[in-house]
């Protein structure tokens, strides 16, 4: 990715959501590459929900869903070719089929598409609501994105600690 620069943005509050961002998405590429085949898949040993790859794919998925105009319409899981994959299947059989590959592919698409719009919007616009109610702004809505992916980056790095190799390294 090319580096950032404040003058292809609208908005200096944009420019610094981007970076933030940013950031976010290096962290994550950090936590696809550092985490063994083995772990990739593993699950957490006191309940069957927490999978390292289906939580590094709801980053990215999160990322998609904040980034619309409104929560009618996401097609949670279409990536893995299940749609709404915890009424269908297992967390377990859903975390087997994100791969680790693809999985940087769609964090790729993500971070390029949310970097381009936010590249087009001003700060007046950043402040408006969008179809998300309960988020005062769409400022607040990527406030949250960055607060919630940072929330589960380190549920990754401790997981990556406990079996003994390097954190994800804050960037």
């Amino acid at each position: 990715m090319s580096k950032l620069q404040e003058a292809e943005f609208k908005s200096a509050i944009a420019f610094g959501l981007a970076r933030q961002l940013r950031g976010m998405w290096t962290m994550t590429r950090q936590a696809i590459a550092q985490i063994p085949e083995k772990g990739w898949t593993q699950g957490a040993e006191r309940d069957n929900k927490w999978f390292y790859s289906l939580r590094v794919y709801h980053i990215i998925e999160t990322a998609e869903f904040y980034s619309r105009d409104t929560p009618e319409g996401m097609q949670w899981g279409a990536r893995l070719g299940v749609v709404n994959w915890w009424e269908k299947i297992s967390h377990k059989d859903a975390a087997e089929k994100v791969v680790r590959g693809d999985t940087l592919v769609y964090l790729n698409e993500m971070q390029q598409y949310i970097e381009n719009l936010l590249k087009r919007v001003s700060a007046e616009e950043l402040l408006r609501k969008d179809g998300f109610h309960w988020f005062s702004s769409i400022l607040e809505k990527y406030q949250y994105l960055i607060r919630h992916n940072t929330y589960h980056l380190g549920e990754l790095t401790m997981q990556l600690r406990v079996h003994g190799n390097d954190r994800i390294k804050w960037t």
